[in-house]
């Protein structure tokens, strides 16, 4: 996955779910990570970047606590694929439902 997309998309899930940066970071640093808070809070708003590693880091923490949650999205790694919805063939415009999202746990 492209950098600039998976910080907007793990940005985006931060967001979504009103998650806790401190806390965040905390889980973060457990998992590994080396940015200091400020920087993983200037990450999240768009105006600083991180390696791969960190960014894995970042999303790890962030996935985990989503899954100790029960919250739905989760955030992209860097090896992920951007996934993009397809069209239902059967019925243009729709979105097929039997389709799975690499990002779901179901």
């Amino acid at each position: 996955m492209d950098a600039v997309d998976q910080q907007a998309l793990t940005g985006a899930v931060i967001k979504e779910h009103q998650l806790d940066l401190a806390q965040l970071w905390l889980e973060f640093v457990g998992l590994g990570g080396d940015a200091s808070e400020q920087l993983i809070r200037d990450y999240c708003a768009g105006e600083a970047t991180l390696s791969p590693k960190e960014r894995d880091a970042l999303a790890q923490a962030v996935n985990e606590h989503c899954s100790a949650e029960g919250l739905p999205l989760r955030a992209p790694f860097s090896s992920s694929a951007l996934f993009l919805p397809q069209p239902d063939r059967k019925n243009p415009g729709r979105h097929d439902p039997d389709r799975k999202d690499p990002y779901s746990s179901k």
